[in-house]
């Protein structure tokens, strides 16, 4: 077992000071029905492989209900019982018009909520000061649009409802910066949050709507996260390929997947690397899955060797969770590689 690498070493490898280290986070992403199938034979096996840094999700918001014991600790505003789902009927449309934005607005969640920190206090806390902690929460932006609105009204209202879009975003920005703020307070370094910004052949909107809608969003917040002292994470399954340049100038640090088949690794790193560092996702829908022991370790090599020769600044993590059709060996063939 290799020895863990400090907060100032993982530091220095995201900002291009040191690049013969590649630091693992979310190396260990187990997807859903992963640990059911393998228990603690998983568990055990994955204690040989400790993380560098150490990720924590604070307790978020509900979508139409909330987690806490708070009824309004949550992004919707009405009673949704009746109301249609969107996303494979996993979510409600908390939104469904325009008309009632003041009413969302007016019963906005409280980013101070009490109790939403306790475990990212805890977890801080035991981790000590020299290890790098970043703060997390999933779904940023086009995501916590998509989850308010549903998808198919988002789609048209990047063309109809930009004002609102708008209005909305500054909203969030709010919301989010107090978030910052208190992982700031306890000690965290970086924070990391997702937006899926690309399906598998392109991005989910047109790079000229992106540029009008989320970049202004992006620079104002990664800003607000850099003016803190803290580096931004940014987690986007897909082809990000046309957005890429606006992403970089917006000032994201670390960028996750770069997930394969959608886009061109080499590429990417030949032209950003110079400009953010990438926390370099392993493929789990076709190597991991399909391939041999020897697929898996030749691919990890493989993504080092990019990295290598374009002078790259590279972090390690599976692409995205780690399916329960994964053979146990290639999981440990991943992991095993990725600490060479």
């Amino acid at each position: 077992m290799r020895k863990n690498y400090t907060k100032q070493q993982v530091t220095d490898v995201i900002h291009g000071k040191d690049i013969s280290r590649i630091p693992l986070v979310f190396h260990k992403w187990w997807g859903m029905g992963l640990e059911e199938k393998y228990g603690h034979a998983l568990d055990d096996m994955a204690k040989k492989y400790p993380e560098d840094i150490m990720a924590f999700f604070y307790t978020p918001p509900g979508e139409d209900v909330s987690y806490t014991q708070n009824p309004h600790y949550r992004w919707g505003f009405m009673d949704y019982s009746d109301v249609l789902g969107h996303s494979i009927g996993e979510r409600k449309v908390l939104l469904d018009d325009w008309e009632d934005l003041d009413r969302l607005l007016a019963d906005f969640p409280d980013p101070n909520e009490p109790g939403t920190f306790d475990g990212a206090a805890k977890a801080a806390k035991e981790a000590g000061e020299d290890v790098y902690k970043l703060g997390c929460w999933w779904h940023f932006l086009h995501e916590r649009f998509w989850n308010i609105r549903g998808m198919e009204n988002l789609m048209f209202d990047y063309y109809d409802a930009m004002d609102e879009l708008k209005l909305l975003g500054k909203r969030l920005l709010e919301y989010y910066k107090v978030i910052v703020d208190r992982f700031k307070a306890l000690g965290y370094d970086g924070i990391f949050t997702s937006d899926d910004l690309g399906h598998q052949t392109g991005p989910m909107m047109s790079p000229e709507i992106f540029h009008e809608l989320y970049y202004p969003l992006y620079k104002e917040f990664i800003d607000y996260v850099h003016s803190r002292g803290m580096d931004f994470f940014l987690h986007s399954c897909g082809d990000n390929s046309l957005l890429m340049d606006d992403l970089a100038k917006a000032g994201v640090d670390v960028f996750h997947p770069i997930q394969k088949g959608c886009m061109d690794m080499e590429e990417t790193v030949e032209k950003y690397g110079s400009q953010m560092a990438f926390l370099a996702g392993f493929d789990v829908q076709h190597v991991i899955v399909e391939g041999t022991t020897e697929d898996v370790r030749r691919e990890v090599c493989r993504m080092k060797d990019i990295f290598k020769k374009h002078h790259g600044r590279m972090l390690m993590a599976a692409g995205n969770g780690i399916m329960p059709d994964t053979p146990f060996e290639n999981i440990e063939a991943m992991l095993d590689e990725m600490c060479r």
